[in-house]
């Protein structure tokens, strides 16, 4: 019982340090981010700090690595419900921009606040994965390099909108997001990659 307690104490401090961190993060950058002030912000000593992640780097790639996963979760989810290939891309649009407005300091994390090379790699095997998820998504009488490259397209238009919402917020100074945000983003980008997936598959 002791044993579990403690691995319950010991998760919800990761999480806790996860959760401010990223925060700090993405209004800060990672360079003028140090351990001391997440472990300051958190309630923590920096021994506990040092416990979970042993270097800000190791603690920033945590963050990363996190929110592609629940994001790619979210997409797998959300696409298995639909069955046609427009219902699955509008899905993954919906969820997607969604988590952005949603989670707003890990996405700034990710696309605006990138640390050393290492990260940047860590955000291109980021991509690459969701390159990797759209793919099959798209109409299958493609040869293989062509639906890659449309993939990729996709995902270039869903991450760039992403950052110009994000510098609007930020210049605004951070405005409570309306309901319907990410729904208005999700339906402009889908009706954009769906117009040129349309004419790809009329050819």
């Amino acid at each position: 019982m002791g044993a579990m307690l403690n691995n319950s104490t010991n998760d919800e401090r990761r999480q806790q340090i996860l959760q401010i961190a990223t925060r700090i993060f993405a209004r800060q950058g990672f360079q003028t981010t140090t351990m001391e002030q997440v472990g300051r912000e958190v309630g923590f000593t920096k021994p506990i700090i040092y416990q979970h992640f042993p270097s800000k780097d190791a603690l920033y790639s945590e963050i990363v690595a996190t929110t592609a996963e629940r994001l790619l979760a979210s997409l797998h989810v959300a696409t298995e419900a639909q069955s046609s290939p427009r219902g699955k891309v509008e899905a993954a649009f919906r969820v997607y921009f969604d988590l952005v407005v949603r989670e707003s300091d890990a996405f700034r994390v990710l696309f605006l606040q990138a640390g050393s090379t290492e990260h940047s790699r860590q955000l291109r095997a980021v991509e690459v994965d969701l390159v990797s998820f759209i793919e099959p998504l798209l109409t299958a009488d493609l040869d293989s390099d062509h639906r890659r490259e449309l993939a990729g397209g996709v995902v270039g238009m869903a991450e760039g909108a992403a950052v110009v919402w994000l510098v609007r917020q930020a210049r605004a100074g951070w405005p409570e997001p309306t309901d319907d945000e990410a729904e208005i983003l999700a339906r402009r980008i889908s009706t954009l990659a769906w117009g040129g997936l349309r004419a790809i598959s009329q050819r």
